[in-house]
């Protein structure tokens, strides 16, 4: 067997296996118990209305005032330093980041808590409502 032929095997594999890590469970695991923790435990990364990262981004978005697609894309592109031209491209990003980042058991949840008392330390008013703290879950072994 020739080694660019193994490699190519061995890369396929590695993929295959880190799609099933992925996928292991799709259960939420459990959140610490936090007053401030949001969705009443883990919130599903991707997705989007209530229990979801990206309904705590809009929620926020929306009871921040900011209620125009453009005001949102202006606002998101701001605080992530990008350049991205609709929600749905800030989602694509903001979600994968989440996932790539804090989704460390790849279970597709994450604990979302709020941030309440950081203001003075981000230099933006409205960070009460459009900043979250994130965690992985946990899930038993």
């Amino acid at each position: 067997m020739s080694q660019r032929y193994m490699a190519s095997a061995l890369i396929a594999a590695v993929m295959t296996m880190s799609v099933a890590v992925r996928t292991q469970s799709g259960q939420p695991g459990t959140c610490p118990n936090d007053s401030k923790l949001l969705n009443g435990g883990p919130t599903l990364v991707f997705g989007e209305g209530p229990g979801t990262w990206w309904g705590l981004v809009i929620d926020g978005l929306v009871t921040a005032g900011l209620l125009a697609a453009t005001d949102q894309i202006n606002y998101l592109n701001q605080v992530f330093g990008t350049h991205f031209t609709t929600l749905e491209e800030l989602k694509t990003y903001n979600l994968h980041l989440i996932e790539d980042v804090y989704d460390e058991n790849r279970n597709g949840f994450v604990c979302a808590f709020d941030l309440r008392g950081t203001r003075a330390h981000f230099d933006n008013p409205l960070v009460d409502l459009t900043f979250f703290g994130v965690s992985d879950d946990r899930i038993e072994k």
